[in-house]
């Protein structure tokens, strides 16, 4: 019988003898049939506690299932750092102190007396779920207290006043939520896709009982922004690849689709630009669905009517596309409702539109030449908005062919730039963190598959720097189509789009 081994390192702590925490290092030989709770019962610790029921961490990642231990060697490797599921709460190794989490909600429970005592115990069951969330904000309400309360909801209806009201906070409430998928194994976006429906009811003024909600203005913010440019029809368009220019007013995007226009070029392909519509950004499709769908149809039905390709040169809008493309070519009566609309700009949506993603291209497509160009130099690939289906692209084999060396990171799947609009210091110093932690491993340069990322990295960097109390360091970000034409050997500045940075590339 084949035997294998991990290499763990286990936080050890005991609220009744120890100061701080310290980690132990352990050797531990697993069969292939082996599941983690076989490790938790095997490991050569003294007097070592776990909870029963499965919550820790490892390498970050929050797990609640007892996992097959081949399936987390494929996903963590052999070494791994096993925590509780929160350090602030733990007293005795992998346990927390569950009691003392409640007290950060007495007022809570005070003011709710009307609720029973199995109700109030039914929120230990959320507890756990808290701690997944990679936010740095110690005040942060938690993620297991809103879905608590979106419980509480279906109990008592005729108190969705109240109950909306005690997480609507501005600087530590739901709308400041951040995707909880990337970082619980197995992979799950059930908790962001409940969440998510607790601020589409902050956000939606007919959803709301509150009179006077902050977050109803939101929603008219962001409907200001549709702006339905002209729709000329020109046979300069046909066949072409358009590139994406539908963001919301100050985003630099300019670098990034000179980039992609010249990387196109180089690999032989015709691209153009054409003027859109905003596309809702982040908070479009909770603020106002049917406005949000409006603009990504028409955006696409302009790119049909003009026979061309809409390409994407970045992450964000691209899921944005994706998700209102799959609604609308999920449900014929709401595509009818949508090209009524459509027709006062003398456009039709039609499933066939054909759009494409840049950075998938330049990782599958594209002949990116074998080069030792990076040799030696190092980056972190920030990845921006959570997509199942976009994260599951491998970049590994474009970054071998130019001889990057590319960091892996827990932090890479953070992105805030969406709680610009709602909690802008949360959102700028949560941002300065993450980046610092990219540039403090010695990384040259950071990459980003993100335009949001890319804003809150180079045009919001000495503002975020200040708010976090941290030394400017001008570290540059650069775009995947950026590095991918610097690996192809073009040097010119103004080709690749690096003159329009806030942080200046000095490295070429």
């Amino acid at each position: 019988m084949s035997i294998y081994k991990l290499e763990l390192n286990v936080f050890r702590f005991d609220a009744n003898k120890d100061y701080s925490a310290t980690y132990e290092k352990c050797t531990l030989e697993y069969q292939k049939h082996f599941t983690l709770k076989n490790i938790l019962e095997l490991l050569p610790l003294r007097n070592f506690e776990y909870d029963k029921n499965i919550s820790l961490k490892i390498n970050g990642i929050s797990i609640f299932e007892d996992v097959k231990v081949e399936d987390l060697v494929e996903n963590f490797g052999k070494q791994w750092n096993i925590e509780p599921i929160s350090t602030r709460y733990a007293y005795k190794d992998l346990l927390i102190d569950k009691n003392a989490v409640m007290d950060f909600y007495r007022n809570f429970f005070t003011t709710a007396e009307f609720l029973t005592q199995s109700e109030k115990d039914e929120f230990f069951k959320f507890i756990n779920i808290n701690f997944i969330s990679p936010q740095k904000n110690p005040d942060y309400f938690g993620d297991g207290f809103f879905l608590y309360i979106k419980w509480l909801l279906t109990r008592y209806p005729n108190e969705a006043k109240r109950f909306l009201e005690s997480i609507a906070d501005v600087k530590n409430g739901v709308m400041n939520f951040v995707s909880v998928a990337d970082f619980i194994y197995p992979k799950n976006h059930q908790i962001d896709e409940e969440i998510f429906e607790l601020q589409k009811m902050l956000t939606q003024t007919s959803r709301c009982p509150i009179s006077g909600n902050t977050w109803a203005k939101l929603g008219k913010e962001i409907e200001s922004r549709y702006i339905f440019p002209a729709t000329n029809v020109s046979s300069e368009f046909s066949g072409k690849y358009v590139l994406f220019d539908g963001y919301t007013k100050g985003v630099n995007f300019e670098p990034l689709l000179i980039a992609s226009s010249t990387l196109l070029e180089k690999n032989n392909k015709k691209s153009a630009r054409m003027k859109f519509c905003y596309d809702g950004g982040y908070w479009g499709r909770f603020c106002d669905l049917q406005r949000f769908l409006v603009a990504n149809a028409y955006n696409m039905a302009l790119v049909h009517k003009n026979n061309a390709i809409l390409l994407f040169c970045e992450q964000d809008a691209y899921c944005n596309a994706i998700y209102a493309k799959s609604i609308l070519d999920g449900s014929i009566e709401l595509t009818h409702s949508i090209n009524e609309e459509l027709k006062k700009y003398n456009l039709v949506y039609d499933s066939s539109v054909k759009i494409e993603y840049l950075n998938k291209m330049i990782a599958k497509e594209f002949e990116i030449p074998i080069s030792d160009i990076f040799s030696g130099f190092s980056t972190i690939l920030y990845k921006g908005t959570s997509s199942s289906s976009i994260n599951e692209i491998c970049y590994e084999e474009f970054f071998e062919k130019i001889s990057l060396k590319k960091i892996e990171t827990i932090f890479e799947n953070e992105c805030y730039y969406h709680l610009l609009e709602i909690n802008e210091v949360s959102c700028l110093e949560q941002s300065a963190i993450i980046r610092y932690e990219g540039i403090d491993l010695g990384t040259d340069f950071l990459c980003t598959l993100s335009m949001g990322e890319f804003e809150m990295f180079d045009t919001y960097a000495k503002k975020a720097s200040k708010i976090y109390k941290r030394d400017f360091d001008a570290t540059p970000t650069l775009f995947l189509p950026q590095i991918a034409l610097l690996g192809m050997g073009e040097k010119d500045l103004k080709r690749i789009g690096l003159h329009l940075h806030k942080n200046r590339v000095s490295f070429i």
